[in-house]
């Protein structure tokens, strides 16, 4: 028997009256009173709305389990499967590479031909790195230019958005495409001099922050709503309304053309290394010989980044960029996280989670702790996720940072507005290590918020006590079981 299907057999086999019965006898030196997760979710009161699994992982058994099967949008927990999708199917030395390629020769500075810049989808592109590119050019003695100058974002899909369900004004909700850059954001900033504000609207990066074209801002007198979005002409035009902005603030907010956005920048930055370049045109295609690359960081550095900072935009293009290796076509977000779905599945019996996107940015994913733990239990994702995901600090029940010995939690979190989940494991000294899931939603709070605000009313107060409920569980179970 395989040891998925073992854990799966494990899992239904129990009777639901079992779960949460568990009572083992404290370790000596250890903290006695413990509240047992019966008395952990009464306490919160959002049993109904939440399901948890741990799981010893040595021996397979279920140690504890509330709701095992409860399917709930895991969030960003998300990002831990894609980071296990794209081992699958990228391998660890797989990097992204953007590119320069030319038509013709170069003669005295001139390129007698067009320019190319292409897009392979690094995620992780920015102005500081487009900047190398330029220079790039400009040393292989290049000028200007007798053609054209194009830019192909055709290597993924053009994608406006992750999720609709977003206000328009959010960061983490970009354009996918081809050709990113600076996770597909543009930095707006005011200050407040005399009774007049100075805007600016930047492709910001530790060393360069050029202007931007394709992105402009007005600010104007109104009451509501704080940000207003159009587009026209291939320029992104925001408003904000004057009473919201304050002495000064800065803000980043996303783009719609993220390959238009890409290649102003660059032609900016050519022409501060001495290289003039005509207005870009988009191209499906490129070809010509290539005279400039810039590579990402390998697979594990973009996980890792992934998986700390919980960048939508790495996870997406990660997920399709696995599809894609895996052979599969895909036309967008949803027809690539159908393809991890099914691979997920395929990774455990009993097992058929569904996916909408790659990042959890959404409501419409499902997935239950039970899945989730079968999951996590896999000897390839403790291999995969092994070194990536971040450390969680524990809390006594009265709120206390605490420190159980030769205990550690490693784990990925998500958050949407009255969504919660946690996910990782608990280790101990040697091999002891245990599973968990613990996944919570109000989808009605959800849908009665709507997404006219970022933050609707009671949505932070409900996080901090879903929070505050899997802190209580953690605690728990490191001081019990580990």
């Amino acid at each position: 028997m395989k040891r998925r299907d073992f854990l799966g057999g494990v899992i239904a086999g129990l009777p639901l009256a079992a779960y949460g019965e568990v009572r083992p006898p404290a370790r000596a030196g250890r903290p006695v009173r413990v509240a047992s997760a019966s008395d952990i979710v009464q306490q919160f009161g959002i049993g109904d709305k939440t399901g948890f699994v741990v799981m010893d992982l040595a021996t397979g058994q279920v140690l504890e389990a509330h709701n095992p099967t409860l399917d709930r949008p895991p969030a960003s927990v998300t990002k831990a499967i894609t980071s296990l999708y794209a081992d699958a199917h990228l391998g660890a030395d797989f990097r992204f590479e953007t590119r320069i390629a030319t038509t013709g020769p170069i003669n005295n500075g001139r390129l007698e031909g067009d320019l190319f810049l292409v897009g392979g989808g690094d995620p992780h592109l920015d102005t500081d790195a487009l900047a190398e590119l330029a220079q790039q050019v400009a040393s292989a003695g290049l000028r200007s230019i007798s053609g054209r100058f194009y830019y192909v974002d055709t290597a993924l899909p053009k994608i406006d958005f992750i999720d609709a369900d977003q206000p328009d004004q959010v960061g983490y909700n970009p354009s996918i495409s081809g050709l990113n850059l600076n996770f597909n954001r543009v930095y707006f900033e005011w200050k407040k001099t005399g009774g007049a504000y100075n805007i600016t609207m930047e492709a910001r990066a530790s060393r360069y922050r050029p202007a931007v074209t394709t992105s402009e801002m007005t600010i104007v007198n109104r009451n509501g709503p704080v940000y207003a979005y159009g587009r026209s002409n291939g320029i992104d035009h925001w408003t904000v309304a004057r009473s919201a902005l304050g002495n000064s603030g800065s803000r980043w907010l996303p783009v719609r053309d993220p390959g238009a956005y890409t290649a102003s920048v660059f032609r900016n930055l050519a022409a501060a290394f001495g290289v003039a370049l005509p207005a870009p045109q988009q191209r499906a295609s490129a070809r010509g010989s290539v005279i400039a690359r810039q590579f990402s960081r390998d697979l594990r550095g973009l996980q890792r980044s992934m998986l700390y900072f919980s960048t939508n935009l790495t996870a997406e293009v990660l997920g399709m960029q696995a599809s894609i290796a895996a052979g599969n076509q895909v036309a967008g977000l949803r027809a690539s996280a159908r393809h991890m779905s099914r691979w997920a599945s395929q990774q455990v019996a009993q097992s058929s989670p569904v996916f909408y996107n790659h990042s959890g940015l959404t409501d419409q994913s499902k997935i239950s702790a039970q899945e989730m733990v079968m999951l996590l239990a896999q000897r390839n994702s403790q291999q995969g996720l092994a070194g990536l995901m971040k450390k969680v600090q524990l809390l006594t029940p009265r709120g206390d940072a605490a420190t159980v010995p030769n205990v550690e939690v490693l784990a990925k979190t998500g958050t949407l507005n009255f969504t919660r989940g946690l996910a990782g494991y608990i280790e101990g000294q040697g091999q002891q290590k245990l599973a968990f899931a613990i996944f919570s939603a109000d989808l009605g709070a959800r849908r009665a918020a709507g997404i006219s605000e970022e933050r609707p009313r009671g949505a932070r107060s409900w996080s901090r006590n879903a929070r505050a409920q899997e802190k209580a569980l953690l605690y728990r179970w490191a001081t019990q079981f580990v």
